[in-house]
């Protein structure tokens, strides 16, 4: 966070949890999104470029940190 990423957006997944979507601060859009949950003071890179189909009503790939863990929601028990 010290190089002041550029915030692409934020959602709050089915478990509560806060993420904030951030560009990479030193690839930029040449890297995948970064996500980031300040509550638990977890950071992960993604495996998306866009916010599209973390974000889409299905949730089939909403992020959720378990464990330290990012993973996407077809990926959670």
């Amino acid at each position: 966070m010290d190089h002041n990423p550029f915030k692409y957006g934020s959602m709050t997944n089915s478990k509560g949890q806060v993420i904030d979507f951030y560009e990479h601060p030193v690839a930029g859009d040449t890297y995948p999104v970064v996500a980031v949950c300040h509550d638990l003071k977890l950071v992960r890179i993604t495996d998306f470029y866009e916010l599209d189909d973390m974000m889409a009503d299905h949730g089939e790939y909403e992020p959720i940190f378990a464990d330290g863990e990012l993973l996407y929601g077809h990926e959670v028990n």
